[in-house]
């Protein structure tokens, strides 16, 4: 496919700039780009395109927006559970109510990194399969939750004056 090697060559980082610009996702960007190439690949339009660049710029943003409904529709669900009474076993691996709070208060994707990561002992490939994301965005999620809790837990250890 001629096309499509001239596309990854010449406009796909123009692509995964206009679907971040879109979509104000620059962690998804890039996989949304790869999984509208790929759809592409696997299940091609029926009527021939015009414009590679456009039409995956379109699939990108349109499966980007598609993930942050189905996160935003997550989270809000999530929201609405009573997570410490609904699950005592699985809080008692912490017994510390500071850490456990800090945990908690974490956004869901640093949260369930954190916890595959930490608490099940997955490598950063056995999570990014598990929560289908690419292993940069693991390490970011795990990078950001380091920062988050020892945040969290130096003021609430009273380490650092609260802003």
């Amino acid at each position: 496919m001629p096309e499509l090697a001239s596309f990854v060559r010449d406009e796909y980082p123009a692509v995964v700039s206009a679907v971040r610009l879109i979509t104000g996702d620059r962690e998804g960007a890039v996989d949304s780009v790869q999984d509208a190439i790929v759809r592409y690949l696997e299940h091609p339009p029926a009527e021939p395109v015009r414009n590679l660049a456009a039409w995956v710029t379109i699939v990108a943003s349109n499966r980007s927006r598609d993930r942050f409904r189905r996160q935003q529709a997550e989270r809000r669900a999530v929201g609405r559970m009573p997570l410490a009474e609904a699950h005592p076993a699985a809080d008692a691996r912490v017994s510390d109510p500071q850490v456990l709070a800090a945990v908690r208060a974490l956004p869901l994707g640093q949260r369930q990194a954190c916890i595959l990561f930490y608490f099940f002992d997955l490598s950063v490939t056995e999570v990014a399969h598990e929560l289908d994301v690419s292993t940069g965005t693991v390490k970011t999620q795990l990078f950001r939750a380091r920062a988050a809790l020892a945040e969290s837990l130096a003021h609430s250890a009273g380490l650092v004056p609260a802003r």
